[in-house]
């Protein structure tokens, strides 16, 4: 009885680890598409990552300047980014009122 009580605590830490090390891992896997915006200048370029329910985050420099707060979304959503001015983005979707973001870019 007592190897018993050993041996499943030993599995229960082990399972643990296990699950804690995947999970950890687990961040590239946040998003499920994405995309790149050229400027009109052609100088600067935002990428958008779309997780798994339709919930965009914005890079530039692979550094995250807009990250979406909403619960998502129970359908594909496609997200479209007009370009305002060079350090300007407008990043919306028609499909749902107020989902209208203005994004600035910021200087290198």
């Amino acid at each position: 009885m007592i190897f018993s009580n050993k041996l499943s605590k030993l599995l229960t830490v082990v399972f643990t680890v296990a699950a804690m090390t995947f999970l950890a891992g687990c961040n590239d896997v946040k998003y499920d598409k994405e995309f790149k915006s050229e400027s009109p200048s052609g100088e600067k370029t935002v990428t958008v990552k779309v997780d798994h329910v339709s919930r965009p985050d914005v890079f530039y420099n692979d550094e995250c300047i807009f990250e979406y707060s909403g619960s998502g979304f129970s359908e594909t959503v496609y997200w479209n980014i007009e370009w305002i001015s060079e350090n300007e983005i407008r990043l919306y979707h028609n499909s749902y009122e107020g989902e209208d973001y203005s994004i600035e870019i910021p200087d290198e």
